[in-house]
């Protein structure tokens, strides 16, 4: 029975889960260790010592790809600026004029690279049109040198990606104009929509050879870099560079990218690994005296060292999985407490792992779950307001259309055309506001409902107000909310109307601006809105947390918030403000589909 709820104990508990599983693997590697120390010395030591070479070597390729990656960072912010677009576009014809961008090019991007890099030998820039450039901040060049007349110019990778060479050259001279032989590694670039600009680097392998310094396991081994063909082009020891690399290793070592083999001509141990971006390995050579020699050491402290580390592991597990399942647990009776209605208690953040994460999470779901309660309260008082708003304001429309139809028939009679149309458009007008199942329309609904509502202006106002209308094809059949053309052009016919006194034109302009978004614009010809105003109007429109109430009597904001409420305040807009010949304009942006 004991057992059991022991058993039972643990299935419950996280805690004593990770606890356990940690030690298991604990127990389970160091027994395994002692065994195959015990055993298998050699072979463990040769392992740890490959591994131990792997990680030297990665650290090696990991300053080498930095070292490269600066390199190639500066080729490609080079190769992108402005001032080298400049130059590439003159001709050698046109040399002088190629001074001023060349000099902005080593002011601001060559002689800030050579100060960071003394290995630098020369930057070269060259065109097929004829122009080419050349920088060298320790040494000359051979008056005669240019880079057309290299034989392996068409060899070079398409533009993009960098050529790695390697050679040693006499293109160089001293101050007294000696020619010199140098070790050089030559980086270059071909870039342009044509592939027609070149960009060569030439750099001393001084910096890769002091990397390649470190790279030094045991007493007796070396590390150096190969290329494809198997000639090696940095070497702590400078004789070895360019010289072969025996064929037997290379063919090892082109079986794969990365790994690691007894060559069996020395008995030394080969790790290599290939160099992101180029045709390179890196290789560390380990005699397998420096091997040997380590095993005595550590199978006199290897079963000490394992009874330590495991009590001090079980110690390490047992504090670490309390730390981890406290904040669980912890976060675990939050989540109850939220289960029960809970939610303006925030759980308190520790640390900054994985967990805490979980807890910032799970906070910015109560403060969302919270807003989106208040949205929902909010939106269900507007609905109530909305729908009292309406009975309050609602009249019998059979008694309506039927006084309208009386009408009509009245004007047809006595054959008053203007009448006639008039209570037509007037019936029409009630009729499309009165539909309250449908809360959304096409474009071209709306502007035929506006139209009459103009048609029924233009009557009232005769030649005193006029308007154009210009709506893009691809917009009338673009779905919106009901009902938001006519009461901006009601707003703009009632101010105008009231502010100037004289006569009245409205501009309506509707235009898909983005695939998915249109744009309407009202322009008036009226005094446009005051100065002090315009500001304050702006700013209620762009108020994310307004009731209905605060909007139902003003039109512009009557509709911001229907928009709001349609597709959120971040994918539609209103902005209001004077256009340049005085009058009111309204801007307003909303998504749309076809």
């Amino acid at each position: 029975m004991p057992a059991k709820l022991v058993i039972n104990r643990w299935r419950s508990s996280l805690k004593w889960k990770l606890i356990s599983i940690f030690l298991v693997i604990v127990m389970f590697n160091l027994i395994i260790i002692g065994f195959f120390v015990s055993r298998y010395v050699t072979m463990a030591i040769e392992k740890d010592s490959i591994q131990l070479s792997r990680l030297i070597l990665k650290q090696a390729n990991l300053n080498l790809d930095r070292y490269l990656g600066d390199i190639e960072q500066f080729m490609f912010t080079l190769s992108s600026s402005q001032e080298l677009l400049s130059w590439t576009s003159l001709t050698g014809a046109r040399k002088a004029e190629s001074i001023v961008p060349y000099s902005m090019i080593v002011n601001d991007y060559i002689q800030p690279f050579a100060r960071t890099h003394p290995e630098l030998l020369s930057l070269t820039l060259y065109n097929t049109n004829g122009n080419e450039a050349h920088y060298s901040p320790v040494y000359g060049l051979q008056l005669d040198y240019s880079m057309s007349g290299e034989a392996w110019l068409e060899q070079i990778s398409p533009a993009g990606q960098t050529t790695y060479r390697v050679e040693t050259s006499r293109n160089y001279v001293d101050a007294t104009l000696n020619p010199l032989s140098l070790q050089v590694i030559t980086l270059v670039k071909k870039f342009g929509l044509d592939g027609s600009t070149y960009l060569r680097i030439d750099i001393q392998p001084t910096l890769l050879e002091s990397i390649l310094k470190e790279m030094n396991p045991g007493n007796h081994g070396v590390g150096f870099l190969v290329n494809s063909e198997g000639i090696i082009v940095a070497h702590p020891d400078k004789d070895r560079f360019l010289s072969p690399l025996e064929a037997s290793m290379m063919q090892e070592m082109d079986k794969s990218a990365s790994g690691a083999f007894v060559w069996n001509d020395s008995g030394e141990i080969a790790i290599y690994e290939n160099i992101a971006g180029t045709d390179w390995k890196s290789v560390i050579l380990i005699p397998y005296e420096d091997i040997a020699a380590s095993i005595y050491k550590i199978r006199n402290v290897v079963f000490g060292i394992t009874a330590a580390c495991l009590i001090v592991s079980a110690i390490s597990i047992v504090v670490v999985s309390s730390s981890i399942t406290r904040r669980l647990s912890k976060l675990k009776r939050f989540m109850k407490h939220t289960g029960l209605g809970h939610i303006h208690v925030p759980v308190e953040v520790e640390g900054q792992d994985e967990i805490s994460a979980l807890t910032n999470s799970y906070n910015r779901m109560l403060e969302d779950l919270q807003e989106h309660i208040k949205r929902l309260a909010e939106s269900k008082v507007a609905e109530q307001q909305a729908v009292l708003f309406s009975l309050q304001s609602q009249i019998d429309s059979h008694f309506l259309y039927n006084t309208l139809e009386i009408i009509n028939s009245m004007a047809s009679q006595i054959r008053a055309a203007d009448i006639e149309q008039m209570t037509v458009d007037l019936a029409n007008l009630f009729r499309y506001t009165a539909n309250y199942k449908d809360t959304k329309a096409t474009i071209q609904d709306e502007v035929e409902h506006m139209q009459r509502y103009l048609h029924i202006i233009q009557t009232r106002y005769g030649d005193k107000f006029t308007y154009d209308l210009s709506v893009e094809e691809t917009c009338w059949k673009a779905v919106c909310p009901k009902v938001i053309l006519q009461p901006l052009a009601e707003n703009a016919v009632k101010h105008g109307f009231e502010t100037s006194g004289g006569a009245l034109h409205l501009s309506v302009t509707i235009r898909r601006i983005e695939e998915n978004k249109i744009e309407i614009y009202f322009a008036d010809s009226g005094t446009g809105f005051p100065e002090n105003k315009i500001k304050e109007l702006n700013d209620k429109l762009q108020k994310e947390n307004s009731h209905y109430s605060d909007f139902q009597r003003i039109g512009l904001l009557n509709i911001r918030y229907r928009l709001m409420m349609q597709y959120g305040s971040h994918r539609t807009r209103i902005q209001v403000g004077n256009s340049h010949n005085g009058g009111a304009e309204v801007h307003i942006g909303l998504p749309t589909n076809i």
